[in-house]
């Protein structure tokens, strides 16, 4: 049971990572998913 944590609720239109900005903030969570959530190729020697 969570009775005394906080949810963390994002708020911003702006990306961290790469600075685009939106007009809502579920349009940047989507942008956020598909476009840095993918991992960069390592190194397969």
């Amino acid at each position: 049971m969570k009775f005394f944590t906080k949810e963390r609720v994002i708020v911003e239109t702006k990306c961290r990572e790469c600075g685009m900005e939106f007009s809502e903030s579920e349009r940047m969570l989507r942008h956020m998913i598909k476009a840095h959530t993918k991992k960069k190729p390592s190194c397969n020697c």
